[in-house]
């Protein structure tokens, strides 16, 4: 197989999901990978205009679709957003019994 560059005008074919760099100290491999995720959606959540009374964006992802997505145990998926959440990179809000969490993703300074 030969190696094939990208082309100048190509480099904006492919979405990607953004990790910013400061999680790459002291963080495990699957909450950088989960924070880059939610950031992602928050562009689906900005769509479906699921902001709160105070102008702030939430979106929804069940640790259900999380572990279907990334291919992880329930576990490892609890421990990342464990992690996020005590970064303050992350705050969940609980809708009552059966619904899921509306989740906050919070900015790196």
């Amino acid at each position: 197989m030969d190696f094939i560059p990208y082309k100048a005008h190509e480099c904006f074919e492919h979405l990607y999901y953004q990790i910013p760099m400061e999680l790459f100290f002291n963080k495990n491999s699957d909450s950088k990978i989960l924070y880059g995720f939610l950031r992602h959606r928050l562009t689906l959540s900005a769509k479906n205009n699921w902001v709160d009374k105070d102008g702030n964006i939430f979106l929804i992802f069940t640790r259900k679709e999380v572990q279907e997505l990334l291919g992880l145990s329930d576990k490892t998926v609890t421990k990342a957003f464990k992690q996020l959440n005590e970064c303050k990179l992350i705050y969940e809000k609980k809708q009552g019994a059966n619904k899921p969490n509306l989740i906050y993703v919070g900015k790196i300074d």
